[in-house]
């Protein structure tokens, strides 16, 4: 079996002018403070997220071309991005059996606009 028999095999939708707005963050991280004031010295401990939001699209939040509705769980998922323009998007790790995460690498003009391809590459 060939790699595109492979695919078209699968189930897919194509999901047309999907607004992403997520930007990349780096993850929870934790940190120690230390400070002194005057002769009084104190430690602190903490956890903090660096960085923005990704943002995490179901499946069945989507639409594809035809109007249908994708299923809820989807088995062995796969999401490509095909950009509209120059800000580049990307998947954030990986695809779950019911959602993934998207996010654009630049914010300064705002959300961007992508095609998506969603491909059920089940067992």
């Amino acid at each position: 079996m060939t790699g595109l028999e492979r695919i078209i095999a699968k189930r897919s939708w194509f999901v047309p002018d999907f607004a992403v707005w997520g930007e990349p963050s780096l993850g929870e991280h934790e940190y120690v403070l230390l400070e002194q004031v005057d002769s009084t010295r104190s430690i602190g401990y903490g956890v903090a997220s660096i960085g923005q939001a990704d943002q995490e699209v179901l499946f069945s939040q989507l639409t594809d071309h035809r109007g249908n509705t994708l299923p809820d769980n989807l088995e062995s998922p796969r999401v490509f991005v095909r950009p509209r323009n120059d800000t580049p998007v990307f998947i954030v790790g990986r695809e779950s059996a019911d959602r993934f995460k998207i996010a654009q690498g630049s914010s300064d003009a705002g959300p961007t606009t992508v095609d998506l391809w969603v491909v059920e590459f089940g067992d």
